[in-house]
This record gives structure tokens, C-alpha cells and sequence, in this order.
């Protein structure tokens, strides 16, 4: 009888420990099944750091529920969750960095992928992994066979174009890389999405006129207050798009100077990526703008190029009312923008 008691007992204690809630597991940013998109800096490779509009974490899971940690610099930047076939976003404003993503999932595999919405200027992010189920494990997503990156300014980030009117002002919430022109454009040819932008931010001056904030200066950065580079050697994007000059518009331009910047970084663009299709973009413009310095400016570089170098390209944007916020484009001329871009693309790739 005593034997039998004691058989009782341990089968009760199994099942205590075993058949009760279970902790999560945690899943290190180490994992290979883990995809990275855009920027990161693996100086330390168990926190990859970011802080470009759109750098985006891929993977499967399997199991009921997902968990993000990820610790934000300033807590103001904002995160697209593309859990399955559903949307949504979240601010990372949790100081533990805890972020519960789903629960009570369907028993099965699921992708999700988490993407920045905001820019640099909201502060550098830390991810640190997930946690998913215990006994469950994260599997690889297809990745890409195609990349294009876009090198530029508040356009390309985003910058209010979630905002009702341009009457209203700059807010994180209202800025959405997601679905800028680049976004739209790298989805539609089912590429990887890589941007280097920050708003303000010119070719041979700034919105302010500073010649220090400007993108050749600041292009082999990845995040602010690290010393680590970009490695272009292995990370070769098939079409860069160039988007500067309004912000060097903005001030009294020695147009030289501008056009002589630009063919320099053009060949900088060219020496590290040796294969890759270069497209020069002007505008877009104001429908009341007569004036067609920024187009000139822009013909004027690729024009240098023209016996040299065939894969380096011209490309106009158009014309825009400017409804987002502060006089940027909003989601639909977002739309507008990408809607120009996609037919030029593939008229110069053939995808």
C-alpha cells in the first residue's frame, strides 16, 4: 500500500510540474532562423542595434503565443507587427522592454515580421529576442532575392505621412515607413527594403544650410554612437535609389558644389557596389514650383556619367500636393510616388 501511495504521489508531482502553465522560452537575436533587414550593427551580436526607418526582424514560430523584447533609447519610436495575415503597431514605450505581441494563437507555425516605422531621431533600438512557448521553436522565412535600397531624406522616412493635413506638425505616431514610396516599390517586386534616410538631411548642405549633416558624411553609419561601418562587401542591393537635394534647395546653393558632391558620391555608391543599377531621382515638386533647378542639378550628374557608366540613371518624380504633415507627401501620394517609380524600375531591370 505504501509503494502504491508513493507511485501516486510522484505521478501527481510529474504532472504538477509538467501538465501546469509553462514558462516561455527565450530565443536569443543569435538565432539563424532570425532575419535581419536594413541596418543593424552586430558589434554585439546577442543586440543587434538599429535606429533607420524600416530595419525589420523576420521569422516563424510555432506555438500559441510570441513575445518581442526590445529596448528603445528614448521610448518614442513605433513598430509595424505583421503577425500572419493581420496588422498592427505598438509604441516602445515598455522600460522593461517587454512587448506581449500574441496569445492564444492556433497550435501551429506563424510568421511575423517587426518593422520600424519611425526615424534616427526617435533613438537608437536594442533587440534582444523573443520568447515563444516552451517546447516550441522558431523556423527561417524565404528571404528576398532582390534588394533595393533608398538613400534619403523625410520623404523616404516617412515623415507625416500619416498626418490629417499640412497644416499639422511632426509626431512619431503619424510617420509611417511602411508605406513610404520605397516600401510600396520593394513590395511590389518582392525585394528586401534597405533605407538609409533622415530627414533634413541634403546631398552637400542641410534644410538649415549645415554642411556637416549631410549624407556622404554620414552614410557609413549605421547607428549613432557606435564606430561600426556598413559592410557593403556583403550587402550588395541590385538597384539604389538617390533622393537628395530639396533640403540643399532650401538655402543659397553653389550649384557647383552640390553637382560636384553628388558625382563624388555616386562613385563612392559605385566603387562599393560595383553591379548595382544607381538611379539619380529629382522632386517631387509643389504643382505651383516653375522652377527646375533640382531637375537640372540631377541631369547634370547623371549626364557626367553618361559615356561611363550605363547603369546609372535619371528619374523625375513629378509633381505633388504636399498633404501630409509640415508639407509632405501623405500615404496616397506616397502611392503616387511609387506608382511612377515601379513602371521605371522594371523598365530597367526587367523584373
Amino acid at each position: 500500500m505504501r509503494s502504491v501511495l508513493f507511485v501516486l504521489l510522484a505521478v501527481a508531482h510529474i504532472c504538477l510540474s509538467s501538465c501546469g502553465p509553462q514558462q516561455p522560452v527565450f530565443i536569443p537575436a543569435t538565432d539563424p532562423a532570425i532575419q535581419y533587414t536594413g541596418r543593424f550593427d552586430f558589434t554585439d551580436k546577442a543586440k543587434p542595434v538599429f535606429m533607420y526607418s524600416g530595419c525589420s526582424i523576420q521569422t516563424a514560430f510555432t506555438g500559441t503565443s510570441i513575445t518581442l523584447r526590445l529596448q528603445d533609447d528614448s521610448f518614442k519610436n513605433w513598430f509595424t507587427v505583421k503577425l500572419d495575415d493581420s496588422l498592427f503597431i505598438f509604441p516602445s514605450n515598455n522600460k522593461e522592454g517587454v512587448y506581449h505581441l500574441a496569445q492564444n494563437l492556433a497550435n501551429k507555425k506563424h510568421t511575423i515580421a517587426i518593422s520600424r516605422r519611425t526615424e534616427w531621431h526617435a533613438g537608437n533600438t536594442v533587440f534582444h529576442g523573443f520568447e515563444i512557448d516552451n517546447g516550441e521553436k522558431l523556423l527561417p522565412v524565404e528571404k528576398p532575392v532582390r534588394t533595393i535600397e533608398f538613400i534619403g531624406n523625410s520623404l523616404t522616412c516617412g515623415y507625416g505621412n500619416e498626418g490629417k493635413s499640412n497644416q499639422e506638425h511632426f509626431a512619431y505616431e503619424t510617420q509611417n515607413n511602411d508605406l513610404t514610396y520605397g516600401t510600396i516599390t520593394a513590395r511590389a517586386f518582392n525585394a528586401a527594403y534597405v533605407a538609409v534616410c533622415r530627414s533634413g538631411i541634403g546631398m552637400y548642405q542641410s534644410y538649415g544650410g549645415e554642411k556637416d549633416f549631410v549624407q556622404p558624411k554620414l552614410y557609413d553609419e549605421i547607428v549613432v554612437g557606435s564606430k561600426a561601418v556598413w559592410d557593403y562587401k556583403n550587402n550588395q542591393p541590385d538597384v539604389v535609389l538617390i533622393e537628395l537635394g530639396a533640403n540643399d534647395f532650401a538655402k543659397p546653393l553653389d550649384s557647383a558644389a552640390y553637382v560636384n558632391t553628388y558625382i563624388q558620391f555616386v562613385q563612392k555608391i559605385r566603387s562599393q557596389y560595383p553591379n548595382a543599377k544607381i538611379i539619380c531621382a529629382a522632386g517631387p515638386d509643389a504643382p505651383d514650383d516653375t522652377s527646375v533647378k533640382f531637375q537640372t542639378h540631377v541631369k547634370a550628374v547623371t549626364d557626367h556619367f553618361a559615356s561611363t557608366d550605363k547603369q546609372i540613371y535619371y528619374f523625375y518624380f513629378g509633381k505633388l500636393n504636399f498633404n501630409g504633415s509640415d508639407f509632405h507627401p501623405n500615404i496616397k501620394e506616397h502611392e503616387q510616388m511609387a506608382g511612377v517609380l515601379i513602371p521605371f524600375i522594371r523598365e530597367i531591370t526587367k523584373w
